[in-house]
């Protein structure tokens, strides 16, 4: 470098010194609680997947069963729920239990899940022109989900 002027010097050591530095911070440990974070925002992300996967699937195998019955011909189906998924939590004398992954994250213990309760049922039937289909598909929708009569509507398809 001695054939370098000193003004190039140091702009060599200047860029020399901040690459360094940039590796120094690059080196810096990620904090477990940032990447607990991260992983927490993910599994809410795929649980919401799988309650619209849920739900759709509830759908469609009430629409192919509804397809397959006498004199209803093609049906279409849209349900609408009251709530969500709900987690109960194992509790033991008012205090929750909790239960440890293989990396040591603690999570409460989920006893039991309840699915979304079916508050409205919209099907449209090739068939709804009989009454007697009609009543047959607002039966077996009351029988199947619980739900009162004047939530379910059955209606002509086109």
């Amino acid at each position: 470098m001695r054939g370098f002027p000193d003004k190039l010097k140091k702009e060599y050591l200047a860029v020399a010194l901040l690459v360094g530095i940039l590796c120094l911070i690059l080196a810096i440990p990620v904090k477990k609680e940032t990447i607990n974070e991260t992983n927490t925002a993910i599994e809410e992300k795929n649980e919401d997947l799988k309650e619209g996967a849920w739900q759709e699937q509830i759908q469609a195998r009430l629409q192919n069963m509804l397809n397959e019955s006498e004199g209803a011909g093609e049906t279409k189906v849209f349900l609408t729920f009251e709530n969500s998924w709900e987690n109960v939590v194992e509790k033991d004398e008012n205090q929750t239990v909790f239960q440890k992954d293989a990396t040591g994250n603690q999570t409460p213990y989920v006893k039991m899940q309840k699915y979304p309760k079916i508050s409205g049922v919209l099907i449209l039937a090739k068939g709804a022109d009989n009454p007697v289909v009609v009543q047959n598909i607002q039966e077996a929708v009351q029988a199947l989900f619980q739900v009162e009569a004047h939530r379910i509507k059955v209606m002509k398809m086109n």
